[in-house]
């Protein structure tokens, strides 16, 4: 009876920190992080068929509290990212690498969405370019 007693006594201890470390004094619930991107497009031009390409988005954490890039969800599996994934103090800097994957010729145009811990969240992103035809890579030198 008394172990019961305890374990719902502990029980009730547990929710009630859980329940004030979820709440601040703000309002905002912890979701009050910014994010300022040093541009939000990238025009890739004209690229070579098959050949992947990269672009790095840098960003700076401009608010309070700690910036965490939650997912980057890209529009096409011919698109990969990487970032910064630990959480980025306010003041620092921390960046998102775009791989494009040229495999389809033509002009392309992609979106990355961006979720983080704050209310403007998502954030984004945009690539475009022409990958070209085979027929129009230039021969090598003989």
């Amino acid at each position: 009876m008394i172990n019961n007693f305890l374990f719902k006594r502990k029980v009730s201890i547990i929710c009630l920190l859980l329940i004030y470390s979820c709440s601040s004094n703000d309002g905002s619930h912890g979701i009050n992080a910014f994010i300022r991107f040093d541009d939000t497009k990238h025009d890739f031009g004209k690229i070579r068929y098959k050949n992947e390409t990269k672009q790095i988005f840098k960003f700076t954490n401009p608010g309070e509290t700690s910036l965490v890039i939650i997912s980057v969800e890209t529009s096409c599996g011919c698109t990969a990212a990487h970032w910064t994934n630990t959480p980025v103090k306010p003041g620092k800097s921390g960046k998102i690498m775009i791989k494009y994957d040229a495999a389809f010729p033509g002009t392309f145009e992609k979106t990355i969405t961006v979720h983080y811990n704050g209310k403007d969240s998502p954030a984004i992103l945009k690539i475009k370019g022409q990958v070209a035809y085979p027929e129009d890579m230039e021969e090598p030198a003989e």
